[in-house]
Order: C-alpha cells, then sequence, then structure tokens
C-alpha cells in the first residue's frame, strides 16, 4: 500500500504559494523607477540649462543692472558686501524678534575686530515699503549705557553706521541710548577724531531692547538715506568706570569711505523682471562680476499648490500614511548655507563668470536635499558683466519616483489581488472537479472487485477532461472484461462440457464394450475430446506465449507479398468449399518485422472471418499501398459490428461469438492481431462496409 505523505498540500494552495511569485514585479519596477533618477537628473539639468540661457539672453538686454555705483567700486574685503531680500510684510519697531522669526534664514553673524570673545553680534534685515529694516542682536556680558550729562556718544555700548548716500557724501553715524527704548542715530563729524555729535538724523529711527545676556537694536532706515555703500559695526564697553573701547564687530570699516562695504537693494525693475521670470520652486540669482548678489527672487521653499482633496474615506488615508512611511519623502524645511548669502562663491557660477555655462548638483548642509545650480554668463557689449544663476531642489524627481512607485504598488497589488482571486476560482474548480472524478472513480468499484458504477463522460477540453474520459473509457473496459470474467465460466463450462462428456461416456462404454472395433470407436472418440481440451488450453496461452515471442524474435526486412500470397493459397487449399479473392497492388512492399508472426496475424484475421462469412460469400484479402505505408485489408459479408465493439474490440478475452461452434473461441485472436500488429510498428483498425453487410481489418504498416 502507499504511504501518504506527511505533509498534503492541495492543489489551492499550490497555486497560490505559485501566485507569490508575482510579488517579484512590483520589485522588479520599483528597481526600474529607481534606476530613472538618474535620467530624469540629466533631463532637468538640461532644462535648468536651456532654461538660464534664455534668461541671460534678457539680462543682455539690460546693462544698467550691471553698471551701478557698487558694481564699479569693489571693497577690498568681499565679504562686506550685503544683498538686502524684501520683507514679506511690516516690521513692527520694538526692539523684538517677534516679527523676524520667520527671517530665520537671513540671520549672518558679524566677525570681531578686537578679540573679544564675550561680544557675538549678528543681524537680519529687510526692505519693506520704502524702509530698511534692521535687527541687531547682540550678546554681551556687561550693558554699558550712555551717561545722561555726558555729550559724548562714544563712551558706550553703541551701533555705528557709515554710508556713502547716492551723491557720494560720506556720513558717519552712531545709535546709543540712556536705557532701553526708543534710540536715536547721531550725525557724526567727517572728521573721525571729533568725537562730539554734529545733530540727529530724524529719518533713522531705532528701538533699544535689553534681553537676557544681552540687547537688540530695531532699525528703520529709508531707503532714500541709502547709497550703494555702507558698513554697521557694534562698539563694546565693559568697564563704566573707564569706559574704554574693548571689542568692536563690524561688517566693513566704518569710519572712511574707502573702508565700506557694499549694498545692492533690488531696484523694482530688477524685481520686477524676475518675478515675471520666476518659476514655483527654484531660486533666480543675478551676481556681477565679483560674485555679489545684485537680484535675487526665491521660491524654493515655497510649497507647490495642491489640488482640492474631496474628502477621502479612512482606507485612503490609511494608505496615504503608509506610503509617507514606506518612500522618502520631500524635505521643505533644509539648511541652505545659499539662503542668506550676499556672495555667491559655487564653483557653477564662478564658472560662469569665467565663461563657460555650467550645470552641478550639491548637498544642502543637512543633506537633506539635493540642489542643482545651472549658471550662464551676461555680457555687455561683448565683456562679462556677471552671470545669472538658478537653482532647484530634487524634489520634484522625488515626487515623480513617489507617485510612480505609488501607481505601479497600487496598480501591482490590484493585479495580484485578482491574479489571487482568480487562480483561487480557479483553484477551487479544479479541486472540485478533481474530487468529483476520485469519488467516481471510487465509487465505481465495490470493495469486492465488482465494476458496479459508471463514470460520466465530461466535455472539458483540457487534461483533466482527458483524464477523465481516460478513466471512463477503461472504465468501459473493465466492465466489459468484468462481464467477460463472469461468463467466462459459461462459456468455458460450454465448451469444456462437450469433450468431457465424450470422454466420460466414451470411457464408460469402452468398459461395457464386447468387440475390439467398438472399442476402437470409443478410444477414437475419447482421444478427440482430450484434443480438444487441450486446444482450449493451448488457446488460453496462446496470447502470452506470443508477447514472449514477440520480445525474443529479431526483427528483418521481407517481402509482404510473397508471405500474404502463400498464404491465401493455403487458406484455398485447407478451405476448398470457402472463396478467397486476393488482390495484390503494392509492388514488392517491404517491411520491418517477422514474416511468421504476420502470417499468424493473417491467420486470424481469416478465420475470424470464416466466423461471421455468410455462405457462398467470398473472403475478399488486399495489399494496396499509400505512401510509406503497406496497407493489408480482410473484408468478409456478413454481420455488421456493433458500435459499441469499435473501441475495445481487439482487448484481451473480447469476443463476439454467442452461438455453439466447433472450436473454443476465448476472445483472443483479434487482441493477438493488435500485438503483432503494434511489433510491426503499425495499428489495426476495424470499420463497417458502406452497405452495412460486412466488416473490413485494415493493417497499416510502415515500409522498411
Amino acid at each position: 500500500m502507499a504511504k501518504v505523505p506527511l505533509i498534503r498540500i492541495s492543489i489551492r494552495t499550490k497555486l497560490l504559494l505559485a501566485s507569490l511569485s508575482l510579488l517579484v514585479l512590483p520589485w522588479l519596477g520599483y528597481q526600474y523607477i529607481q534606476g530613472l533618477e538618474s535620467y530624469l537628473r540629466s533631463a532637468q539639468a538640461q532644462r535648468l540649462l536651456d532654461r538660464v540661457a534664455i534668461v541671460a539672453s534678457l539680462m543682455d538686454d539690460r546693462p544698467e543692472f550691471f553698471q551701478t555705483q557698487a558694481v564699479q567700486a569693489a571693497p577690498a574685503d568681499m565679504r562686506s558686501h550685503i544683498y538686502v531680500r524684501p520683507l514679506r510684510s511690516a516690521i513692527q519697531l520694538d526692539g523684538y524678534v517677534d516679527d523676524w522669526s520667520i527671517y530665520q534664514e537671513r540671520m549672518q553673524s558679524i566677525g570681531e575686530i578686537n578679540e573679544n570673545k564675550d561680544l557675538q553680534v549678528s543681524y537680519r534685515l529687510g526692505t519693506w515699503n520704502g524702509f530698511l529694516y534692521l535687527l541687531f542682536q547682540v550678546q554681551d556680558d556687561s550693558v554699558v549705557y550712555r551717561q545722561p550729562d555726558s555729550l559724548r556718544v562714544d563712551r558706550s555700548d553703541h551701533l555705528r553706521i557709515g554710508i556713502q548716500d547716492r551723491q557720494g557724501n560720506f556720513k558717519r553715524y552712531r545709535l546709543t541710548t540712556i536705557s532701553p527704548g526708543w534710540v536715536s542715530a547721531y550725525l557724526m563729524s567727517a572728521n573721525k577724531k571729533d568725537p562730539l555729535p554734529q545733530g540727529t538724523e530724524f529719518r533713522i529711527k531705532g528701538e533699544w531692547q535689553e534681553v537676557p545676556g544681552g540687547y537688540n537694536i530695531e532699525l528703520r532706515i529709508p531707503i532714500e538715506v541709502m547709497g550703494d555703500r555702507v558698513a554697521f559695526a557694534v562698539a563694546d564697553i565693559d568697564d563704566a568706570e573707564t569706559r574704554k573701547l574693548e571689542g568692536l564687530a563690524a561688517t566693513a570699516n566704518t569710519e572712511r569711505v574707502a573702508g565700506l562695504g557694499t549694498i545692492a537693494i533690488p531696484a523694482a525693475e530688477m524685481a520686477s523682471l524676475l518675478q515675471r521670470l520666476q518659476q514655483a520652486q527654484s531660486r533666480l540669482w543675478v551676481v556681477d562680476a565679483d560674485n555679489r548678489v545684485i537680484g535675487l527672487s526665491d521660491d524654493l521653499n515655497k510649497p507647490a499648490e495642491q489640488p482640492t482633496q474631496q474628502a477621502s474615506s479612512f482606507f485612503s488615508n490609511l494608505v496615504r500614511v503608509f506610503y509617507r512611511l514606506l518612500l522618502e519623502q520631500p524635505s521643505r524645511e533644509f539648511i541652505d548655507p545659499y539662503s542668506s548669502a550676499s556672495r555667491l562663491d559655487d564653483p557653477t557660477v564662478s564658472a560662469a563668470l569665467s565663461g563657460k555655462a555650467q550645470v552641478a548638483w550639491r548637498q544642502t548642509g543637512d543633506e537633506k536635499v539635493s540642489l542643482i545650480t545651472a549658471a550662464h554668463p551676461v555680457y555687455n557689449d561683448g565683456q562679462r558683466v556677471g552671470a545669472v544663476a538658478i537653482e532647484e531642489t530634487s524634489n520634484s524627481i522625488l515626487i515623480l519616483q513617489n507617485r510612480a512607485i505609488e501607481a505601479l504598488v497600487n496598480m501591482s497589488l490590484l493585479a495580484f489581488v485578482l491574479t489571487m482571486g482568480v487562480l483561487l476560482a480557479f483553484a477551487t474548480r479544479l479541486s472540485i472537479r478533481v474530487r468529483r472524478l476520485r469519488n467516481e472513480v471510487e465509487e465505481s468499484v465495490a470493495a469486492d472487485g465488482r465494476v458496479q458504477k459508471e463514470i460520466k463522460l465530461t466535455k472539458s477540453g483540457d487534461e483533466l477532461g482527458d483524464l477523465g474520459r481516460s478513466f471512463a473509457a477503461m472504465h468501459e473496459r473493465l466492465t466489459q472484461y468484468n462481464r467477460y470474467l463472469e461468463t467466462m465460466a459459461g462459456k468455458l463450462g460450454h465448451e469444456l462440457r462437450t469433450p468431457i462428456t465424450i470422454v466420460r461416456s466414451s470411457l464408460d462404454n469402452l468398459a461395457e464394450c464386447q468387440s475390439e472395433e467398438e472399442a476402437n470407436t470409443y478410444l477414437q472418440r475419447a482421444n478427440e475430446g482430450i484434443a480438444r481440451l487441450s486446444g482450449i488450453l493451448t488457446r488460453m496461452s496462446e496470447a502470452t506465449h506470443l508477447e514472449q515471442t514477440i520480445q525474443q524474435e529479431e526483427p528483418k526486412v521481407f517481402c509482404v507479398n510473397d508471405v500474404v500470397a502463400a498464404c491465401v493459397e493455403g487458406y484455398r487449399l485447407v478451405s476448398p468449399s470457402q472463396a478467397f479473392e486476393f488482390e495484390d497492388d503494392s509492388a514488392e512492399a517491404q517491411v520491418m518485422g517477422s514474416p511468421e508472426l504476420l502470417a499468424q496475424m493473417l491467420d486470424k484475421l481469416v478465420s475470424n472471418a470464416l466466423d461471421f462469412a455468410e455462405r457462398n460469400a467470398a473472403i475478399n484479402i488486399s495489399l494496396v499501398r499509400q505512401s510509406d505505408n503497406v496497407v493489408m485489408r480482410v473484408v468478409n459479408q456478413g454481420p455488421p459490428l456493433p458500435r459499441e465493439m469499435r473501441d475495445n474490440l481487439f482487448d484481451s478475452m473480447v469476443s463476439m461469438r454467442q452461438g455453439k461452434t466447433d472450436q473454443p473461441h476465448l476472445g483472443l485472436g483479434l487482441y493477438i492481431v493488435r500485438l503483432i500488429a503494434e511489433y510491426h510498428h503499425g495499428r489495426v483498425e476495424v470499420s463497417n462496409l458502406s452497405n452495412s453487410k460486412g466488416v473490413v481489418f485494415s493493417i497499416v504498416m510502415p515500409l522498411s
């Protein structure tokens, strides 16, 4: 008995496990999308180069943007250049940093001239409605205010301002106070050795607020007061008795015109042009020949407008959260050292100022975002006067990648679910069909081996349908074989009863006979009965002996015509009362096999024809050549072959004879015919004549 496997896996489970291989599709798609990053980067770089070239050509038509005093008079220390960015709203002069919290990225530190570690200064500035607003945050461990009765404004902590106005006049200012609150700007003498103020500049307004660890100074200066050069400095006095200058933090030298730094406040024409050229989520720079920023339009951190979303379901929100956790999201909050730069010391910009348009990627300070910078030189009368640079983030590429991955995963999951559903339905149907076929096969045979129930034929065209039809055909053959076995006892009894009766009666009569002649007669009849019994046993073992003979027989090439012709002549001699007709149209047909076996096969066919042939009707034997085959036919006039017997006529133990005959027939003759035909690599076919008054047997054998 076959062993049952320890682990039993159904067809449905196997199909479901096999469907898991579909999960490789989204993984391959993900790898492909990741590989698209380099292509998207190169496409973005080329697009940015084309765009910056167009902007540069527009700047070529505006040489006045690069012919300001700031460009013509570059300071010795290029770090002293200040580019002023516009504010988004008005600033309230109160000395507090609340209004400046949204401009945290604009904070810049002022280096110290004197080595005073206690003094640290940072500032932010911007323009709004014709005014320049500034906020100085000073960290000072000892704040010293101006004495109320002192005319000197340099003997306390104070702010120095040096300006060259639009008319070219150099002016120095001091801002100090006797206490926190409103602060005034004192105009100093052009002679820097004169410590006394010459008057008050009421157009410059400010507020001084003391905070923990230092103080804040918030100013508002009309732009009309400003020129193209300026410098700021914070002076630190620590000792209220000596009031000696301890430290000075300055953007540039405020005490002489040659030491002033430059300042660029974009003109309305420049701002308007840049605003028209600006695109979302990009930054547009304009620099002069000394890398100083003279124009800027910045929407780099501005989030893209999101389409209005309708109310979504809980599942949609859950999927969106899942993708946000799974995929890297674009970062809007990143640290960029260039966000507050007044001088653009970038290799790409430097290459453009040298005459070569260039594009390059760089990382932000916190490495959250990659930035791409494309720069192109600007010419005026054939001379390079500056450059234009455009920056974008890698967020657009990341957004495209994420959307592609989301679409890929969604479609893959949908396809996976649909495929799983189809496979599950198919596997369920397949399992039902297999179980139904199993049940029919099990129920078709009883426990004692009797065939009891018919297997239904299926019209399905797949392999399982073929298997079901094979089982049905096998069941039909088993049914007939079982029926033959059930009737075999009667057939054997019928065949054996007569010779046994003859032998018994002959022996009984032999014991009572008086004469020798009568005894010889009884002995002859007994021998005939014994011979008949021997013939029955011989025919029962004939098929087995034939199979062994076929396995041992060595095939050879022989002429079919000669063998068949000799056999026909023998039949005519043995059965002179039966007419035999022989037609040979094969023209010396040579086959590979055994002439003895071929003669035995023809004997069986002729014997079968003699049993069913009508009286006075000839048996026709013919040889015909068809392409690469030779066909031997045996035709007899007689009863037609029943349709239900055609499929199993050549099986073992199948017989159509119903009445008593002189010779025993156990249904092995045509089975032997099939074995010999297969030995000659051929096949045997049977059909009724067209008039349904006879049967034709055809043996098709390949030519050698």
